[in-house]
């Protein structure tokens, strides 16, 4: 990037300001650069804006009618189309999923033309189509593709090799998370913790709760509570009630903050089936409690160092999840020393950190 004598002005496009890594890391990122006194907006396409965030706001719900008709759609584009004219954005980054070719190929050649895509997900086909042809002809004016876990980056890279990657992790704001964990917990209850969205099963949270059931924790009255909320709820909820544990499985739903759910927790524990760089684990450990996570794709095994600072399970095994969370409650020593290290092994993931990697990122475009 050549030396500018005006302040630098970069724009931040999500879907949403609410419920995802994704959308939290945008949020994150944008209160970094304003501190480094960049001019910062935000773009967001649709639903809630709950992240607290730094800059100007465009927020498209708003020309959204009920119906979503042809002409609402119409409105936006414009609408959207007029603004990035309006405001000369030395950088803008995407930070949306690209399941809707046609509308994505509009908008990157007639609303931001250049722009930086990051990948939160290992299930890459959400952001570059699987076609090559296709994804070249979407992403031939975007700089710079940012993958935030070497899993993602080397799938990528293994079969878009035309396309410019970079490492960058998500970042975490201790100072935050410390505030917002100090805040009291009312339940006077042992617990061990898991979160998610429960739109979709990825979190399979349906073989997290045959796991607890088959371990030594509910015979130790030590309840499982899980976050989040989703069209899957009830039949997890199901799920507890035929185990015979609807007094040990707690589901709290969407919590404003989960940070201090997090700090009064035994241990966390993340069952997906894939994830990008899971933001559950590393808040987790920013709170100093430990974790136990399947070594699925993407993520873990870059959070995690087994018996240091959490447990590291071969993906998907059942038998071995049920283990280490047995090892957690009867192996004090363990427990103690994984969550001593906690804190300390996610501080190379400190907002500071990071959002000087994405400065430096600038300065050599």
């Amino acid at each position: 990037m050549s030396q500018k004598s005006h302040k630098l002005k970069i724009c931040l496009v999500t879907v949403t300001l609410s419920d995802g890594g994704a959308e939290r890391c945008a949020a994150l990122l944008s209160n970094y650069f304003e501190n480094q006194h960049i001019e910062v907006y935000h773009v967001v396409f649709s639903g809630k804006v709950a992240y607290d965030y730094s800059g100007k706001l465009f927020h498209l719900e708003h020309l959204k009618d009920k119906r979503n008709s042809w002409w609402s759609r119409s409105k936006r584009f414009f609408a959207l189309k007029i603004f990035f004219k309006d405001n000369h954005f030395d950088y803008v980054i995407d930070f949306r999923t690209k399941e809707y070719f046609l509308q994505e190929m509009i908008i990157h050649n007639f609303v931001f033309p250049k722009f930086i895509q990051t990948i939160h997900s290992f299930k890459i086909k959400s952001y570059v189509p699987k076609n090559k042809f296709l994804a070249k002809l979407l992403y031939r004016n975007c700089q710079q593709l940012i993958t935030v876990s070497k899993g993602i980056q080397e799938k990528v890279n293994k079969n878009y090799n035309f396309l410019p990657t970079k490492l960058i992790y998500n970042p975490i704001d201790f100072e935050f998370v410390s505030k917002q964990s100090k805040q009291e917990v009312t339940d006077d209850f042992q617990y061990v913790l898991s979160a998610g969205s429960m739109n979709k099963n990825i979190k399979q949270f349906n073989k997290l709760i045959e796991c607890y059931a088959n371990s030594m924790l509910p015979s130790k009255n030590i309840k499982l509570l899980i976050l989040g909320e989703g069209k899957l709820k009830n039949k997890w909820i199901k799920l507890a009630e035929n185990l015979n544990l609807q007094e040990l499985v707690i589901f709290k739903g969407n919590v404003k903050n989960p940070f201090r759910y997090y700090k009064n927790a035994l241990f966390t524990i993340s069952t997906s089936k894939y994830e990008g760089m899971p933001m559950v684990l590393l808040e987790s450990l920013a709170c100093g409690t430990p974790i136990i996570s399947w070594d699925y794709a993407s993520g873990p095994s870059e959070i995690i160092t087994n018996k240091q600072n959490g447990l590291l399970i071969k993906n998907q095994d059942a038998d071995l999840l049920i283990e280490a969370m047995n090892l957690y409650v009867s192996d004090n020593n363990l427990y103690l020393h994984c969550k001593e290290n906690a804190v300390s092994s996610v501080k190379p993931f400190s907002l500071e950190t990071i959002g000087n990697k994405w400065l430096n990122l600038f300065k050599n475009k």
